[in-house]
This record gives structure tokens, C-alpha cells and sequence, in this order.
């Protein structure tokens, strides 16, 4: 071959080539990677192994076994590279579930693009933290000074941020069984203000979502916001027949500000969770995909009408508190339009006052829908603040912004009433077993230490005679994750909302306890359940529900009584009944049957190699030759290929 067609041939095919290889090996490998990082073994690979077989060949390039022995060479070196770089990671970082164990290369381009789109936030990201200080102070949980040093700036640097990560911080304030109690107070102030849009921008989505211009739509439209914050803005405006109402626009490129931010979070979750020890603990990715998931719910304005129709139909009617109504003819996913509330907040006590309303008993009505929310309907207003809680000049009581609404099923109301009624009598047990029953507590967590540190919490917050606060959760949160317990989604948002609630509500009454009310609340649907006198009359109900079993019950008592007597009693148990049992065993199994034939062809690899008689193939090569090293390469293939699935475990 000549020497311009061989510098066009490898030209040509040596990217194809390489790539080729790469998606063999990491097919070998049979587990799953990110793009870059298959790109960058294989990189490596390709090249070390087109570099070993020219020494080999002495750079024949023209001749067929410099390929065949970059080709092999290629693959092996990618394998091996792949797998350097996965023992690299800290142990369990890789590992994920049911996605590890096969190689994922959906959409190159869009991986690129989403990686790279980010790259201008972060700079933005960088340098408001430095302005403000924040990379000044060190990240240290275990300090509390250095805890209480770098809340300020971090907050600021939210704040200034604005967009996704201003919720982001909210969220996080919650969240006290992860972080210290002390910057959750600070992230707590986090305010979601922002400059509104101009009206250029705004008017233009209004009249395409409602699909006439806002002069038709509207009898007046004030273009000055009312409120701005950083997903949506609302307008005061009314409607042909007078009806006042509030109108809720999604911001102009929100969407696109949040698809950036997300990829952001994503990528730092990712991050934390494959090179941190902290990764290993708190499962970023998980509480990110949690926390992007409520962002994209509440740029649906369809989702907020719906809660509005819930939280009316869980709101008892005689209450004094309500709900404003909605207009879901004229509203959108993107433009809301709801009854205009004019009204005082909650924590105005000097407004309250002035219009011959009383803010203790106010905040006693709010509290007894709430209770009934949670407790009767399972549906509850989960961001209850000062701003969103209006009151009426006749005292009517209105619960506004309905974006985030908490829902409680069944089990989930009579594991809180538990949870509660164990906390009022001091009984550890009884919480114990609540957790319990909402499958927090892992197999390895030791009953009797559980039950001394709840025995403890609950001495030094019961014991001590004194109200309890919403500070009692956070620790209550923070305490349990000591055990590897954290609390699911739903008691969380419960906490959450719980917080705010008592924060808002001691605003109006400073002698306000909710702990202490929801106590009181839970312990009386405890009294509510069934007397003596009804009990009698269920176990005689279901004793007849069960008549036909108890009447065979003798009879098979004396079968088994005999069979027992003359020695053929017998039992038959079904061992690895359960799927993840079973699947573990297999993994195992495999894995042990890959690593016995690896070591097998290996050793008998070599034996071939070593043994000089035989046919030959040419004069230079003979058939053991060829035998052994292919023997010798798949030894290798199956040596990595268990390797790299045991690192994806997450055990060594």
C-alpha cells in the first residue's frame, strides 16, 4: 500500500476506529458511565494501544497487523483505563441502583450542551459568593462558630442569585435532619423578592396564553405588579362585570432560567454525591430530583387552581376562613386569575386591632382548619407565612398562593397522630413504632438504642414541663439521622409547614404553641376512637365474620396434634422466597463463576503458550500461540468485567 493511501486510510478511520473500540470495551465491561468519562478512557486507550502496536510492528503502518494489534490492544487498554478510573472514585460513589451495569450513550450532543450550558452561571455563581465573602469561610458542620460565620454570606449570595436558588435555600433551611440547625435558621430569612419584568415582556405572554389582548380580556389592567418574585408576578386587574381579581403571570424566560439553574444543581449534586463522603450519606442527586421536581409543579398554575379547589373542599364552612375563588376558564398554565383578597396579614396585630378584631382569636380559628386539614382531609396549605394568610375587615380569614399544598394519606395522618400522641405521653416505644411503621427503620438500626435516645429527646423536651416549639422537629429530624433515618418526603413538607405555621401564628399570639395545639388535637382523635361499649360490639361483628375458620380450627389443631405424635410432622420453607434475595445469590453466583473461568483460562493460557510443540500455522506462528493469547485476552476480559462490576457495589 502506498504511502499517501495509508496516511488517507488512517486518516479517515482512525476517529471512527477509536470510537468503535470504545463502545466494544465499555460493552466488555457491561457497566454503566458517564459520556465523558467513557470518551476519556477510551482516548486513552486508543492511543496507548496504537502506540504498543507500532513498537511492536516497528510502525509498519501499511501492514494488517498494526491494526489488528491496535485494535486489540485498543480494546484491553480502554478496559483497563476504564476500570483505573472507576478505583479512582471513593467507594459507593458509582454506585446506582438499578442503573448500574450498563452503558448509557443517549444523545452525545445533548449531554455536551447540557454540560456546558451552565458554565456562564457558574461564573456568576462565583462571583457573587466572592463579593460576598463566602469563599473566605470554611465549610466545617462541626463547628459551630464556623457554622454561624457562613450563613450571612451564603444567604446574600442566594438572595443576589435569584431564580431557582433562592428556593433552593428555602428548602434547604427545612432540612435540619441534614444540615446544622444554626444555618437553617439563616436560610430561614431568605427572601424571594425580585425586579419585576418589564411590561413589554409580560403583556405579550399574557394576551398569547389567553388568546386575546388584555384590553379585551380585562375591563382594567394595572401594569404596576403588585408583588414580584422570582417564578412569577402578580397584576391587580377586574373583570367586565367589576369582579376585582389578581392576575399571576409566569416570569418571561423562566423556563429557560430554570432548565439552566436545574443542570446546575444536577451537576453539583452529581458531583457531591460521586467524590464527597457526604455524597455516600445525604444522596444528593436524590433530594435534588425531589427538589426540581416541586420547582416544575409550580410553574404549573393548573396545579395551583387544582389545590385551590382541594384545599376549599377541606375547609370546613362555618370556620371563619376560606379560600379565594378561581377563574379557570380564563386561566392557564402560565396566567392564573384569581379573586382579588383585600385584607390585612395576619401579623398586622396594630390592623387587627384598629378593626375590632381580636389576633388571639384569629389565630385560634387558623389554627383549628389547619388541624382539620391535616388531620380530617389529609390536605393542608404547606406554605403558610404572614404574606399568604389575609384577614378580612369582618374577620373572615383568607389563605392565599396556593403553589404549595401538602397531601396526607390514611396511613400517613395515623402514623402523625402516633407519632404525636407518643411524644405527649413520653412513651419511646410508641414513637418508635411509628417510624417503624413508616419504614424508616433499617434492619441494622438496634431497637434498644433507638428507644434510648427517643427516651432521652423526649425527657429533656416532655419531661421538662415546658411548651414545646418547632424547634423540637428540627431536632427531633436532626437526632434521627444520627440512626440512618431520614424522614420521607410527606413529614418533611409536614415539618416544614408546621414551622412556618407557628412562626406566623406567634406573630399575632406570642403565647401561641402549635406543637402543643396539635398535641392536644391528635389526643383528642385518639379519645375519638371507639369506647368499651362499641368495642364489644365489633368483636362480636367479627367474630362472626370469622365463624368458619374458628370451626375448622379444632379439627386441624388435632391433625397436627397426631401427625406431631407419631413423628411425621413436617416443615417445608421456602428458602430465597424473596426477588432481592434471589438476585443477590445470582449476582454472586456469576460473578464467582466469571472470576473461576478467568483464572482457569488464564493458567491454562499460559500452559499453552509455554508448551513449544505442536501444529503451526506459518513459519513464525504456531496454533498454540494463537490459542493462548486469545485464551489470555478473554481471561483479562472477564478479570475486568468482575473488577469493575464490584467497584460499582460500593463495598471496597
Amino acid at each position: 500500500m502506498g504511502t499517501a493511501l495509508t496516511i488517507i486510510v488512517w486518516t479517515v478511520f482512525f476517529i471512527p476506529a477509536a470510537l468503535t473500540v470504545t463502545l466494544v470495551a465499555s460493552r466488555l465491561l457491561g457497566v454503566r458511565r458517564s459520556f465523558f468519562a467513557l470518551l476519556l478512557s477510551g482516548a486513552i486507550g486508543w492511543l496507548a494501544g496504537l502506540w504498543i502496536a507500532g513498537a511492536f510492528t516497528h510502525w509498519a503502518w501499511s501492514e494488517k497487523e498494526m491494526v489488528l494489534l491496535t485494535i486489540l490492544f485498543g480494546t484491553l487498554l480502554t478496559m483497563i483505563v476504564a476500570v483505573g478510573l472507576d478505583m479512582l472514585a471513593p467507594p459507593g460513589a458509582l454506585a446506582r441502583g438499578d442503573a448500574a451495569g450498563r452503558v448509557s450513550l443517549v444523545g452525545p450532543v445533548h449531554a455536551w450542551r447540557a454540560t456546558i450550558a451552565p458554565l456562564g452561571r457558574y461564573r456568576e455563581l462565583i462571583s457573587l459568593a466572592r463579593s460576598n465573602g463566602l469563599l473566605r469561610h470554611r465549610i466545617d458542620f462541626g463547628d459551630p462558630a464556623a457554622v454561624e460565620a457562613l450563613g450571612p454570606p451564603l444567604r446574600r449570595t442566594l438572595e443576589e442569585a435569584g431564580g431557582i436558588f433562592v428556593k433552593l435555600g428555602q428548602v434547604a433551611s427545612t432540612r435540619s435532619d441534614l444540615l446544622p440547625p444554626e444555618l437553617c435558621r439563616e436560610l430561614a430569612l431568605l427572601r424571594s423578592s425580585a425586579t419585576p419584568a418589564p411590561r413589554a415582556d409580560v403583556q405579550p405572554l399574557i394576551d398569547g396564553e389567553l388568546g386575546r389582548p388584555v384590553t379585551e380580556a380585562f375591563a382594567a389592567f394595572d401594569w404596576d405588579p403588585i408583588a414580584s418574585a422570582s417564578v412569577a408576578q402578580v397584576y391587580a386587574a377586574s373583570l367586565d362585570d367589576g369582579t376585582n381579581v389578581v392576575v399571576k403571570v409566569e416570569r418571561p424566560g423562566i423556563n429557560a432560567v430554570i432548565e439552566r439553574d436545574s443542570a446546575v444543581v444536577d451537576q453539583v449534586a452529581d458531583a457531591l454525591e460521586r467524590h464527597t463522603t457526604l455524597g455516600l450519606t445525604i444522596r444528593p442527586r436524590d433530594l435534588a430530583d425531589e427538589f426540581l421536581s416541586g420547582v416544575r409543579e409550580e410553574l404549573d398554575f393548573t396545579i395551583e387552581a387544582n389545590n385551590a379547589r382541594a384545599l376549599a373542599a377541606a375547609t370546613p364552612a362555618d370556620s371563619g376562613v376560606r379560600l379565594p375563588r378561581v377563574y379557570p376558564d380564563l386561566s392557564t398554565s402560565r396566567v392564573l386569575i384569581e379573586e382579588r383578597i383585600v385584607g390585612v396579614q395576619i401579623d398586622d396585630v396594630a390592623a387587627l386591632r384598629e378593626q375590632g378584631l381580636d389576633p388571639r382569636a384569629i389565630a385560634d380559628r387558623v389554627l383549628r382548619v389547619f388541624m382539620a386539614q391535616i388531620f380530617d382531609a389529609g390536605v393542608f396549605h404547606a406554605d403558610p407565612h404572614p404574606g399568604n394568610i389575609l384577614v378580612e375587615s369582618d374577620g373572615t380569614v383568607v389563605l392565599i398562593d396556593l403553589g404549595a399544598v401538602g397531601r396526607l394519606g390514611k396511613n400517613q395522618q395515623q402514623l402523625f397522630t402516633q407519632l404525636l400522641a407518643g411524644a405527649m405521653t413520653g412513651d419511646a416505644r410508641v414513637v418508635r413504632e411509628a417510624l417503624d411503621d413508616a419504614g424508616l427503620i433499617e434492619g441494622n438500626v438496634q431497637s434498644t438504642d433507638l428507644d434510648s435516645a427517643i427516651d432521652e429527646f423526649l425527657a429533656r423536651h416532655v419531661g421538662s414541663g415546658q411548651g414545646l416549639s418547632s424547634d423540637v422537629i428540627e431536632e427531633l429530624f436532626a437526632m434521627l439521622s444520627t440512626f440512618g433515618i431520614r424522614p420521607p418526603r410527606w413529614m418533611t413538607a409536614l415539618g416544614r409547614t408546621f414551622v412556618t405555621l407557628e412562626g406566623t401564628l406567634k406573630s399575632t399570639d406570642p403565647s401561641f404553641s402549635l406543637i402543643d395545639s396539635a398535641m392536644l388535637a391528635a389526643t383528642e382523635r385518639v379519645h375519638a376512637l371507639p369506647r368499651p361499649d362499641t368495642i364489644k360490639d365489633a368483636v362480636e361483628a367479627e367474630a362472626v365474620r370469622q365463624l368458619p375458620r374458628l370451626r375448622r380450627l379444632p379439627q386441624r389443631l388435632d391433625d397436627l396434634l397426631g401427625q406431631a405424635s407419631r413423628g411425621r410432622l413436617t416443615a417445608r420453607v421456602s428458602l430465597l422466597a424473596d426477588d432481592e434475595d434471589l438476585n443477590k445469590i445470582t449476582r454472586l453466583a456469576d460473578r464467582a463463576v466469571l472470576a473461576i473461568l478467568a483464572a482457569a483460562l488464564g493458567v491454562g493460557s499460559a500452559l499453552v503458550l509455554n508448551a513449544h510443540s505442536g501444529p503451526t500455522i506459518t513459519n513464525q506462528i504456531t496454533l498454540n500461540e494463537i490459542l493462548g493469547y486469545i485464551g489470555m485476552a478473554v481471561a483479562l476480559i472477564l478479570t475486568l468485567r468482575v473488577v469493575a462490576a464490584i467497584i460499582r457495589d460500593g463495598v471496597t
